[in-house]
């Protein structure tokens, strides 16, 4: 069968394909790609590579998987919640809001940021300690 492409990036890889993997790549949730007309290439998240590599190895294709410059090369594991030493952007956030508009934006930014929808775990992780800081230092009443 055909050859697909991988070019992983810093923040995201392109899949370079034939026609005829375009099923396959589309079983990955809409959230996980889309398709860059500029480039006519599919762009997946980090996180979607393994598990769209192993698809397109089940269905017969030669997958060649490449990482530009800045890429990661490992999986990078999520830092445990313990060690948590600086702010983050998610800390200023919650300073520069305050409890009312910090508790509206943390219920608009988890649909976004929740790994479940194909966002990123480390940046969750961050949203949720600074909520739970948050509540820790101003409890609510």
């Amino acid at each position: 069968m055909s050859s697909v492409h991988i070019e992983v990036g810093p923040f995201d890889a392109k899949v370079h394909s034939p026609f005829e993997a375009k099923d396959v790549i589309k079983d990955l949730p809409r959230t996980w790609r889309r398709w860059d007309s500029d480039a006519k290439c599919w762009i997946v998240q980090l996180h979607a590579v393994d598990t769209l590599r192993q698809q397109l190895q089940a269905e017969g294709f030669t997958v060649r998987t490449t990482h530009g410059a800045g890429a990661r090369q490992e999986k990078q594991t999520p830092p445990p919640r313990t060690s948590r030493t600086a702010s983050t952007w998610a800390d200023a956030m919650y300073t520069a809001l305050g409890q009312d508009l910090a508790a509206k934006a943390y219920k608009a930014l988890v649909p976004v940021l929740h790994p479940d929808g194909g966002g990123d775990t480390v940046a969750m992780q961050q949203l949720n300690a600074a909520r739970d800081q948050f509540r820790r230092l101003r409890p609510t009443g």
